[in-house]
């Protein structure tokens, strides 16, 4: 279980709770505050996550007809519902007839149900862990959370008990944790970076200054980031006493991601996900980010080569995508 490597870092922060209440309550109160960016910080998931639900999709329907419009979808953890508005604009969306959206962020869910008045589907919010879920549904989808989750051994019973049979399961966008020390990878990746580090950069006034500078500079202006606000709802409800750093407070968030505090848990294993998942059949692993960024985020050229890895199905891409079906 991941919760024994914040063990440091809770001492260091002189939190008065558990390690398993620290991790929790860091994680929903950095997204309560995220949730206000979320979508256009993540503006390049956009299309990269509709390319992949999409071939997923497709490889599922390959492998069976699906005939019912009266799916159930749950979509878990689900943010600001970008996963579930996505799910929708692709061919199984026509299937399903109601949504639950989960997660432990009651602000992330705020901005999910704006997104969910205008999907003209039956929908319910909830504020809660899937443990306390009471319902069984016919389709998960799970984007950009597995590497959130401390312990994915219980977390995925979870996701077994939830779903129906013959129900399917679709997560991506986590961290690639077979190949991320691919050599061929990390090559492509190094290339890339060597070639936009040439190309010219406009500076912004905030680029002149070093970071140690910047912060106090920052909040003496009132112009404080998230991390920042992050940082003080903690202090002034008394879960740390001591501030974190961007990268400690995503060494939490982000628990199976390589960080400068945490080099030990890296990414999500498939052969993990085959011993948890026994009672599911995997219809398809994909990947993308062959160069290490989704391919919104690439130079026109390179933008051209990911594709191509896509089109063939390589494997060794810094994400992972995965559609199962509940035997």
């Amino acid at each position: 279980m991941s919760y024994d490597t914040l063990i440091p870092l809770l001492k260091k922060t002189k939190s008065p709770l558990s390690v398993q209440e620290f991790q929790e309550r860091v994680n929903i109160v950095f997204h309560d505050f995220e949730a206000e960016y979320y979508d256009r910080m993540h503006a390049d998931m956009w299309g990269s996550l509709q390319q992949q639900i999409n071939l997923l999709v497709d490889d599922l329907f390959e492998y069976e007809d699906i005939k019912s419009s009266k799916l159930h979808l749950l979509d878990i953890g689900c943010g600001t519902g970008l996963s579930s508005n996505i799910l929708l604009n692709s061919r199984l969306g026509q299937h399903i007839d109601q949504i639950t959206l989960l997660d432990t962020s009651p602000n992330m869910l705020k901005f999910a149900e704006e997104k969910a008045k205008t999907w003209n589907k039956k929908y319910k919010i909830v504020n809660s862990y899937l443990s306390e879920l009471n319902e069984k549904v016919d389709v998960i989808i799970i984007s950009s959370v597995l590497h959130h989750i401390p312990d994915l051994e219980a977390f995925l019973k979870q996701v077994e008990e939830v779903l129906e049979h013959k129900g399917i399961l679709i997560h991506l966008q986590d961290p690639n944790g077979d190949y991320l020390n691919d050599i061929e990878y990390k090559n492509r990746k190094a290339q890339y970076e060597k070639e936009i580090s040439l190309l010219p950069i406009k500076k912004k006034w905030t680029d002149y200054f070093p970071k140690k500078i910047l912060k106090p500079i920052k909040r003496l202006i009132n112009r404080k980031d998230y991390i920042d606000l992050v940082n003080d709802k903690l202090l002034a409800e008394k879960t740390i006493k001591k501030r974190m750093t961007a990268d400690e407070i995503w060494s939490i968030t982000d628990i199976h991601v390589e960080t400068k505090n945490d080099t030990l848990n890296k990414g999500i294993s498939l052969n993990f996900l085959k011993k948890q998942l026994q009672d599911f059949e995997l219809i398809k692993m994909r990947s993308y980010g062959f160069y290490g960024y989704l391919k919104s985020d690439l130079i026109e050229s390179y933008a051209e080569k990911e594709e191509g890895f896509i089109s063939k199905n390589c494997l060794n891409g810094r994400n992972i995508s995965c559609v199962w079906i509940k035997k």
